[in-house]
């Protein structure tokens, strides 16, 4: 049965990228399998000098210097802030959504919804996202 658990739980962890099992000794005492890894954005504002707006968020596509932005990175979820809430989504899900709403792969000099922009000065790449669609693709909402 014990050869069937561990079978059951490397079965499940196939739903994320990395996972860190648990040890022997940590399965056993603290009852625990694996770790998943989240990647927490907290509130942020469309432009500088404005308020913090729980109706949006920043997706990183590139970072400043040009390379692979958090959205392809290593977490297997994002939790992102709201007033009252955490909004958990899968890194998959994300990643198949933006595909999907930055089809057109449309430039914008301003911050623009699904729009492709990047700072001055910057090599980074990034688009918003309203709240209400990520709540839409979550896995769970979590109060704070």
């Amino acid at each position: 049965m014990l050869d069937i658990g561990k079978d059951k739980e490397r079965e499940f962890g196939l739903f994320f990228d990395k996972v860190i099992e648990a040890s022997d000794e940590q399965d056993m005492k603290e009852h625990w399998d694996f770790c998943v890894k989240y990647d927490v954005k907290m509130l942020k504002r469309k432009n500088r000098g404005a308020e913090q707006d729980e109706n949006i968020h920043w997706v990183e596509l590139k970072n400043v210097n040009g390379e692979q932005g958090w959205l392809y990175g290593q977490a297997d979820f994002f939790a992102f802030e709201l007033e009252d809430y955490w909004v958990i989504v899968s890194r998959k899900d994300l990643q198949g959504f933006i595909e999907k709403k930055c089809v057109e792969k449309t430039w914008s000099r301003t911050p623009r919804l699904y729009s492709l922009y990047q700072r001055d000065g910057r090599k980074d790449i990034i688009t918003l996202v309203k709240s209400i669609d990520l709540m839409y693709i979550s896995t769970s909402i979590k109060n704070k």
